[in-house]
Formats: C-alpha cells, sequence, structure tokens
C-alpha cells in the first residue's frame, strides 16, 4: 500500500505541475498543525525518520480532537445523499506551526503527507489571506484524500499528532490510547465528490488514480 501511496502523491504532483503556484521555499503560512491523514501515511512519516536516524519529536498533547467530526469519505457521503454533514461543536483547527516545520521549512518534506502537498494557491497567503487554486485542482484535491482513505479501509484517521502518537509506542500507551480515542475509522468511498461538469476535465487523473489504486473508479457515482 505504501508503494501505491507513493505512486498517487506522484500522481497528484505531475497532474498539479501545469499550475503557476506562489508556494515556495519558506513560503509556510499553511504549514500549521491543522493537518489530517490516514495511518497509512503516517506510517510513511515514520519509516522516512528512521531511515534518516531520527526520532519523532515530543508530540504535543491538545485538550481537544484536532479533527473534523467526519472523514472525507463521510463527508462524501452525507453530501451524495443530499445530507447536510453535522455542524462542529468546537473548533478542529490548530494554526500554530507544526512541529516539523524548522526554520520556515519541512524537515519531512519527501515523506510530508497529501494534505500538505494538496494544500496550494496561485496567490501569496501571507499578504492575500487565503489560498486560490483552480477549481478542478481542488476537486483533484478531494478525489485524492478520498482514495487514500479507501485504501487505508480497517486503518484510521485524524489529525497529525494523534496519527503519529497512536503509532508510535515511544510515546507510552498512556499517550497511545489517548490519541487512538481522537481518530475516527477509515470508510470505503461511497462516491466521488465530482460535479458531472468536471469530470471530463480530470477524466486522465481519474483512470490514472484508478490504475494505481486498482480501482474502476467510473462505478462510482457523481455528486
Amino acid at each position: 500500500m505504501l508503494v501505491m501511496i507513493n505512486e498517487i502523491y506522484q500522481a497528484f504532483a505531475e497532474m498539479s505541475d501545469k499550475v503557476a503556484f506562489a508556494c515556495g521555499p519558506g513560503c509556510a503560512t499553511c504549514c500549521t498543525r491543522s493537518v489530517t491523514l490516514t495511518t497509512a501515511e503516517g506510517r510513511i512519516i515514520g519509516d522516512h525518520l528512521r531511515s534518516t536516524g531520527r526520532v519523532l519529536p515530543e508530540i504535543p498533547l491538545d485538550p481537544l480532537p484536532l479533527r473534523p467530526s467526519l472523514t472525507t469519505n463521510g463527508l462524501a457521503g452525507s453530501y451524495l445523499v443530499g445530507q447536510e454533514p453535522p455542524e462542529e461543536s468546537d473548533s478542529p483547527w490548530l494554526f500554530e506551526p507544526c512541529f516539523f516545520l524548522h526554520e520556515g521549512l519541512c524537515s519531512i518534506y519527501e515523506a510530508r503527507p497529501f494534505a500538505c502537498r494538496g494544500f496550494t494557491s496561485t496567490v501569496n497567503c501571507t499578504t492575500s489571506g487565503t489560498a486560490e487554486v483552480p477549481e478542478w485542482l481542488l476537486t483533484m484535491t478531494i478525489v485524492t484524500n478520498q482514495i487514500l482513505e479507501h485504501l487505508d479501509h480497517g486503518g484510521w484517521w485524524g489529525n497529525l499528532a494523534d496519527i503519529l502518537a497512536f503509532l508510535d509506542a515511544g510515546q507510552g500507551e498512556l499517550a497511545r490510547f489517548t490519541a487512538r480515542d481522537r481518530l475516527l475509522a477509515n470508510l470505503p468511498a461511497p462516491g466521488l465528490l465530482v460535479v458531472v461538469q468536471e469530470v471530463a476535465m480530470i477524466e486522465n487523473y481519474l483512470a490514472r488514480l484508478g490504475k494505481i489504486a486498482g480501482l474502476d473508479l467510473r462505478g462510482l457515482s457523481f455528486r
């Protein structure tokens, strides 16, 4: 599965390479603690740290789970049946700098999760206050998150700190138990959050993604 995930990362990078992004080294506005991922992606980070002779930094324990109340596929399931997702009772986001950020650069850049790879902008976020991307690229990002979750069905999804604490035995049983209680179970993709008008725009990417994942994405419903 880890090989497939890296192939998906590469496919997304190649498809999005045609966009002129404003992002570059030292641009770290989006490098916050608000990063979600699957346990499979968390293992890639752990493998990367071990292969480079490093260990996890001290992982902060937050008083509230820093994640939305639904996974990406949970959210897709709601939308595809015409239901509004539940409102968040507390903010699931924390905008303090990521604990992997060192002097404005990502210290695990080669192994960063898709949430980081997919968060891009065609304008400078620091000056504009918001990120901007083409609609088709946003759709590609959502679909990619759906497939990554689908591939790790049986695993877990949550905030970066909680996923890594759950996977790392060195954090201690209490930390792992606390982290596990904050995670959500990954779900299979109920369909794809792609409007019919956008299918033609990203059909090559869908075909490549399906080939990598061993799925017939044409068999999934669109919204």
